[in-house]
């Protein structure tokens, strides 16, 4: 691509940005004066509650959206504007957009301390604009369970009493099997009916037919057979569960979360104690420099040792093309200078790379301008003060 196209589209996505914010502007300012209007009237409660009602309604008629729409965006709205100035400039000046500030909006109101909120707002702009929207999302997770351990635990552990299984059957000798389950434990699951799906023989070995299943049918296939053959009544953990957690949390002397090495889950650090106290855990200890980068290794020929595998899967978690959200353990492990050019199979010069984008850089249909850089284990959240709060990382 150009840099003029380039140009262009980054002034699109700012020009849809401003606009977006100018509707919701529009929209929380009609319906502010019309609510106003609506509680001056000397009337009941009642009659008061129906006017607000109406006035919703007339903005959604308007639109041509739906009433809970509108009531969304007056909400947002309102939530950031009176919450988070800083978020609210981004949103006019279009460096974010109305997806991005509907997030944000939901994490404000899950929030409960005027400083954690303060905190959110002085921090999430630089990150929001800069990242995509699965990213921010996940981002916004670890930052309200670094702040607010405590309710977040609260949260979790009611949420957990919900936990169920559902069975609904179609019409066609298909039925669909779902269960609620703890995160952990959910994650624990996926990453078993992975690597047990992967293991599976390619060639039947009692009949020399190919397996032609799909990835998801063999795991659909491992699900019912585990589930009508198991007679456990306890959970055992024995799949691999990659968690970076903080020395401090893991010991106990402060509660922040541990965090899947994705990033996208937030872990209780209630779990990872106990994690860490079974005997089938096994602790990975990655050296890292000041600023949190995995200090380098070499390996002598082409194939990267399981060590340096391990260590790179944890350095990078994801495939390392920004907004690729592909897990580092389904990555291929990409040498940046070319082994046969005189690149080392080094950590400075592997990284990770699912099939997809490692098959365009292959081909030079990758620039290397898409790549991130390298995943330092240390958070940054900027205070309203001129403080910088940093978290490392240690692999558990």
């Amino acid at each position: 691509m150009d840099t003029s196209t380039a140009s262009m589209l980054r002034t699109a996505a700012r020009v849809q940005a401003r606009a977006d914010y100018a509707t919701w502007s529009m929209i929380l300012a009609a319906h502010t004066l019309g609510t106003d209007e609506v509680d001056a009237q000397d009337v009941p409660p009642i009659g008061k509650e129906l006017g607000r009602r109406e006035v919703t309604l007339e903005i959604a008629q308007t639109l041509h959206v739906t009433e809970n729409r509108v009531w969304a965006i007056v909400s947002d709205a309102r939530t950031v504007r009176d919450r988070a100035p800083r978020v609210w400039i981004a949103f006019r000046d279009g460096s974010l957009n109305a997806a991005r500030v509907s997030q944000i909006a939901a994490t404000i109101d899950r929030l409960t301390t005027t400083a954690s909120v303060e905190a959110l707002d002085a921090s999430v702009v630089g990150y929001a604009t800069t990242h995509t929207l699965g990213e921010l999302r996940s981002w916004l997770k670890r930052l309200r369970a670094r702040l607010e351990p405590a309710a977040v635990q609260a949260e979790a552990s009611r949420a957990v009493e919900t936990r169920r299984v559902d069975i609904s059957h179609n019409d066609d000798g298909t039925s669909w099997l779902s269960a609620l389950l703890h995160t952990p434990v959910a994650i624990a699951v996926g990453e078993r009916l992975r690597r047990a799906a992967k293991a599976l023989p390619k060639i039947d070995p009692d009949t020399g037919d190919r397996d032609r299943r799909t990835r998801d049918q063999k795991q659909a296939d491992l699900v019912g057979h585990w589930l009508t053959s198991c007679t456990g009544t306890e959970t055992q953990i024995r799949a691999e569960i990659a968690i970076a957690i903080d020395a401090a949390d893991l010991i106990g002397l402060t509660d922040g979360p541990g965090i899947t090495r994705d990033d996208e889950h937030a872990l209780p650090p209630e779990w990872v104690r106990e994690l860490a106290a079974s005997e089938t855990t096994l602790f990975r200890r990655l050296v890292l420099d000041p600023v949190g980068n995995v200090l380098d290794t070499s390996a002598l020929g082409y194939q990267p040792p399981g060590a340096l595998r391990a260590a790179l899967h944890w350095r990078d978690g994801t495939c390392r093309v920004a907004g690729c959200r592909a897990p580092a353990s389904e990555t291929d492990l990409d040498h940046e200078l070319a082994y046969d050019r005189g690149g080392g199979t080094t950590a400075a010069n592997l990284r990770c790379l699912c099939r997809k984008h490692h098959n365009m850089k292959s081909h030079g249909r990758l620039p290397e301008k898409y790549i991130a850089p390298p995943v330092e284990r240390r958070e940054r959240w900027h205070l309203p003060s001129p403080l910088v709060i940093e978290f490392d990382l240690c692999a558990g």
